[in-house]
C-alpha cells in the first residue's frame, strides 16, 4: 500500500512538473507588450504604448502608438539599436535591451537581444539571454530558462562587438570560451593575451582583465551604445571558465 502511495505521488509530481514546463514554454511563445521607447539606428527614438518584448529567433517586434489602436505594426529589429521598456504599473523600473547584430555560429542565432556588461576602448561585451519575461508584481525583467531532464538547457551567450566590426561575434557560452584557438584570434594584436587564451591560462572569467589589456589603458569607448545613459557594469565573477 505504501509503495502504491509513493508511486502515485511520484506520478503526480512528474505530471505537475511537466505541466509547469509546458505552460512556461507556451508562455514564451505568447507575445508580451509593455510601454516604452524604441531607439533606432538613425539616431531618433519613439515612444509607444505597447512594445513587444523581444524573443529569441524573432527579427521583428510589434508596436502600437496607442493601446486603443487595432493591431500592431512590425518594426524590423535590424533598424533598432535597442528598446527601453517598463511595466505600466512600475514606470520608474526601466529595462534596456540592445539589439546585437552577430554572426551565426555554433547553431546560435545570428542576432540576439541583450545588455552591455563591460566596455573598453577596444570593444564591448554583450550578455544576451534567450528569453525574457517581466514580473507583473515587481516590474523586474527576468531571464526565463527552458528546463529539461538534466536541468537548465538554455545557454547564456556573450557577444563581443568592436567599433570596426559590422557584426558582433560569439565569444562565450555560459562563461566558456569556444573554442580556445578561435577565441584567441580575437586578441591576436596582443601576443601575451593571445597566447594566454590559446593555452587556456586565461579563461572566461578573466575577460575584464583581457579587454582592459587590449584597450591599452584607453578609456571606455561607448560609441557603439547609442541609447542615452547606458549602464555598463563589470563582469560577474561568479562564472568559472572551462576550455573544453
Amino acid at each position: 500500500m505504501r509503495k502504491r502511495i509513493l508511486l502515485a505521488l511520484c506520478i503526480l509530481f512528474v505530471c505537475v512538473a511537466g505541466q509547469a514546463q509546458f505552460i512556461t514554454q507556451m508562455n514564451l511563445l505568447t507575445p508580451h507588450y509593455y510601454p516604452g521607447e524604441v531607439y533606432f539606428t538613425d539616431g531618433h527614438y519613439e515612444a509607444f504604448d505597447e512594445i513587444e518584448l523581444p524573443r529569441v529567433g524573432k527579427s521583428k517586434i510589434g508596436v502600437k502608438k496607442n493601446a486603443e489602436d487595432k493591431g500592431h505594426t512590425d518594426i524590423e529589429a535590424i533598424d533598432i539599436v535597442g528598446i527601453k521598456i517598463w511595466h505600466k504599473n512600475f514606470p520608474d523600473k526601466e529595462h534596456v535591451l540592445y539589439y546585437v547584430h552577430a554572426k551565426k555560429s555554433y547553431m546560435q542565432n545570428d542576432h540576439q537581444w541583450g545588455n552591455p556588461i563591460y566596455a573598453t576602448a577596444w570593444g564591448v561585451l554583450f550578455q544576451c539571454e534567450q528569453n525574457y519575461q517581466m514580473d507583473k508584481k515587481t516590474g523586474d525583467l527576468n531571464f526565463v530558462k527552458f528546463v529539461g531532464g538534466n536541468g537548465p538547457d538554455t545557454p547564456t551567450l556573450f557577444y563581443l562587438k568592436r567599433p570596426e566590426w559590422n557584426e558582433a561575434q560569439l565569444i562565450m557560452i555560459n562563461g566558456v570560451f569556444i573554442p580556445k584557438k578561435k577565441a584567441a584570434e580575437f586578441f591576436k594584436d596582443n601576443e601575451q593575451i593571445y597566447n594566454g587564451v590559446k593555452s587556456g591560462k586565461l579563461k572566461a572569467d578573466d575577460i575584464k582583465y583581457i579587454m582592459d589589456e587590449m584597450a591599452g589603458g584607453k578609456p571606455a569607448d561607448e560609441s557603439v551604445l547609442s541609447i542615452p545613459e547606458a549602464q555598463i557594469d563589470s563582469v560577474s565573477n561568479g562564472v568559472v571558465g572551462d576550455d573544453e
